[in-house]
């Protein structure tokens, strides 16, 4: 064969892999996630081989890796690998005990493992101890909610006394410090306050209640929701994502919305409600066809920066993919599919050898998010897709160009 021929011969082979490329990508609009049974209670057998994928990641120092990338990497896979363990478990351990079950045994232990992590010397290395809340609303906020969640899918009989007495004393000096604070925020760092830490931690006062049926932080949930709804961000109504005492709020963002609605139903449904409405007015859009995101208000055009990921026309990276489970977790089904099919195409979702990954595994922060996001659909969904028309559209005309190019071969 002569090298005209050989070269030809390539490059139609190079095509017609972009145009199978093409069609998977589109394929992945329609995606399900798959659900096992497993002895009466059915697990999400996907999130499962993202979590196989993430641990073996994380043994290998993933959290350290990213703390080298993110200022609180280290905390951030901690903690989204916890909570994705532990919702997964969530459905498992409503049927099933952990001595029947090693699904559960599993998920306990790598729960156990991230919080000795986030405890650990190099856990707390950034965090400063004197706080007002010791270590400051981040750290406290994430590992007190992850701990609240461990407790909440473990059997009643099955919860050590040592690991409630842990928790219990550090709601209480979370409560402790909302209570001789005159805002609504504790600080995050010296100097620094971000509120949606303040609702991680004040999220696990309301999931300690939830666990054990009291009302002891009910007063302390109910005065900080009064001083955030008499100081929210003027401009949108939401709440603001840098809390400063003496100066106007920065304006609400899409990254820190997504975040706070993950965990406002959980504090209160009719404010998280109203929250979410303003959400969708101000942050939630569509391009081509697909439901996005915003990291800024509309009308307002700014690049992006650490907190917010990369910001592609308009749309922000961490603020659509966290909106997906706050979707989920505000009942906005048809927003939940569009965001979670659009991350497994835009993605490049694969399973192989047992392990799902995103992005082709390069950059773990991004699959520990997309699995705590993931973690909420615990049930086979209705069957419903998103309708990505406008990405259908754009697809044909690519292939109705690579056949014109390959047959001109």
């Amino acid at each position: 064969m002569s090298p005209s021929k050989i070269l030809k011969t390539g490059c139609k082979l190079f095509l017609l892999t972009l145009a199978g490329l093409l069609l998977y990508f589109n394929a992945s609009f329609y995606y399900s996630p798959n659900f096992e049974d497993a002895s009466n209670g059915t697990y999400n057998e996907d999130v499962y081989h993202q979590l196989q994928h993430l641990k073996g990641k994380m043994h290998a120092g993933a959290a350290s890796d990213m703390q080298r990338l993110f200022p609180e990497g280290h905390l951030f896979m901690n903690a989204l690998y916890g909570l994705a363990w532990a919702d997964f478990a969530a459905p498992i351990s409503a049927t099933v005990s952990e001595r029947e079950q090693p699904l559960l045994t599993e998920a306990h232990h790598e729960i156990d493992w991230a919080l000795a992590e986030m405890d650990s010397p190099n856990g707390r290395r950034i965090f400063q101890e004197k706080l007002p809340l010791p270590y400051g609303a981040f750290y406290r906020g994430w590992s007190n909610y992850l701990r609240a969640k461990q407790l909440e899918v473990t059997a009643s009989d099955d919860r050590s006394p040592t690991a409630k007495a842990r928790l219990q004393a550090d709601c209480d000096a979370i409560a402790n410090a909302f209570g001789t604070t005159e805002g609504p925020y504790l600080e995050s760092y010296y100097g620094g306050t971000w509120p949606a830490d303040n609702v991680l931690a004040i999220a696990s006062l309301v999931a300690y209640d939830r666990t054990f049926s009291t009302y002891r932080y009910k007063k302390t949930v109910a005065e900080w929701l009064a001083k955030v709804q008499v100081n929210l961000d003027k401009k949108t109504g939401l709440i603001p994502h840098i809390w400063f005492p003496d100066q106007p709020a920065q304006s609400a963002r899409g990254s820190s919305q997504s975040l706070m609605l993950c965990l406002l139903p959980e504090i209160d449904p009719t404010f998280a409600k109203e929250q979410f409405a303003l959400y969708e007015q101000h942050f939630v859009t569509t391009r081509l066809g697909l439901p996005g995101i915003r990291e800024y208000p509309a009308g307002v055009d700014e690049s992006g920066d650490i907190d917010s990921g990369p910001v592609i026309w308009g749309i922000g990276g961490a603020a659509s993919v966290v909106g997906q489970r706050a979707a989920a977790a505000n009942g906005q089904e048809d927003l939940y599919l569009g965001l979670r099919n659009s991350l497994e195409a835009f993605g490049a979702a694969h399973t192989l050898f047992g392990e799902k990954k995103y992005l082709f595994g390069q950059l773990p922060m991004a699959d520990a998010f997309i699995a705590w996001g993931n973690a909420v659909e615990q049930g086979p969904a209705n069957g419903r897709y998103p309708k990505p028309w406008g990405i259908h559209l754009v697809s044909l005309l690519f292939l109705v160009l690579l056949g014109w190019l390959i047959r001109k071969l």
